[in-house]
Order: structure tokens, then C-alpha cells, then sequence
């Protein structure tokens, strides 16, 4: 049995896309792919890490007036508070893509006839499960952070946002993530 997930404008009642759900193979495949993924993307340099951070809000921006239509019609969302909420993850990547290796630098402990350090390391796949009112800015606070400390992300938006949730996956893939899909 085919289950078909169907968004509806809140604001008139009319609907919007369909979408075939994903069945349980198609979920353990895409599981077992981003696992795959998160290995590899641990070892990507966290410079090179916040590179792509800095490409992603590029891509932010290029692509605000278009997401924010999506958070507009898909979950009544109004237009202004839309254009915030992309602007606020756009902002949000530049300030990883900006400090994150820093922040994750190597940190030297003073120990006695030791050397020793604090030494941040990916810990793996990272699973989202999102609501649906602010369709960008609550993967944005998640995923940023997570993909420059080296973790692989993978998300479950809420259906009502699916179109939201497919023109981020197009942006990350566009800023040079991996695609796994």
C-alpha cells in the first residue's frame, strides 16, 4: 500500500503537492547511506568544513525570496517573519563558516610532565525530527553547527513542509554536502 503525503495552503484551503511517502526499505537505505556519509564527511578538514558552511549561506541568501514563499504557503507563515527566518540561518552559516574552526581548534591543557590536549571530534550521524513552524531556521540551528564539527545529519521534516524540506536538501547538495539521495 502506497501512503501519499499531501500539503495544503493553511491559508485557502487549497491544495498544494503530493508526495509518495518513503516506505521502511527506502528509510533503511537512506539511513545506511548518511551513515555512510557521516563516516567520510569526519574526515573532511574542518576548514573545508566551514567552507562549504560559508557556501550554504551564500546559498541562503540567493535563495531567500523562494524558501520564503514555501514557509508562506505551506504553513501560513508571514512573509516578513519568512524573510527573517531564511536571513537568520544565512547569518547563522556565515557565523560558523566564520568561527567554527576556531572554535573546534585543538586545546592545549597544562599538565605536569604531560603533553595533553581537548581535541573536538565528529560523533556521528545526527537525526532531526522538526516541527513545522519555522521550516528553515529550526534545520539551519541544527545542521550548521553539527556538519562543521564533522557529524552527518539526517532529517525528518514535518509533512506539511515537505517542499521546504526538499529545496534545503537542493541547497545543501548545491553548497557542496554530499548527496546521498
Amino acid at each position: 500500500m502506497s501512503v501519499t503525503i499531501r500539503t495544503t495552503d493553511p491559508a485557502t484551503g487549497q491544495p498544494l503537492a503530493e508526495y509518495k511517502a518513503w516506505d521502511t526499505v527506502r528509510i533503511e537505505a537512506a539511513v545506511e547511506r548518511a551513515h555512510a556519509a557521516a563516516r567520510a564527511w569526519a574526515l573532511v578538514p574542518v576548514a573545508e568544513r566551514a567552507t562549504r558552511v560559508g557556501h550554504l549561506a551564500s546559498a541562503l541568501r540567493e535563495h531567500e525570496e523562494t524558501l520564503a514563499h514555501l514557509a508562506v504557503t505551506e504553513m501560513g507563515k508571514p512573509v516578513g517573519e519568512a524573510e527573517g527566518e531564511v536571513s537568520k540561518s544565512a547569518l547563522t552559516a556565515e557565523y560558523y563558516a566564520e568561527h567554527g574552526p576556531g572554535i573546534l581548534a585543538d586545546e592545549q591543557v597544562d599538565i605536569d610532565g604531560a603533553e595533553a590536549w581537548v581535541a573536538h571530534e565528529p560523533v556521528g550521524l545526527v537525526l532531526a525530527v522538526m516541527p513545522w513552524n519555522f521550516p528553515v531556521w529550526q534545520v539551519m540551528r541544527f545542521a550548521i553547527p553539527s556538519l562543521v564539527a564533522g557529524n552527518g545529519i539526517l532529517l525528518k521534516h514535518a509533512s506539511n513542509v515537505t517542499a521546504s524540506a526538499l529545496a534545503l536538501q537542493d541547497l545543501f547538495v548545491a553548497a557542496g554536502f554530499p548527496n546521498t539521495w
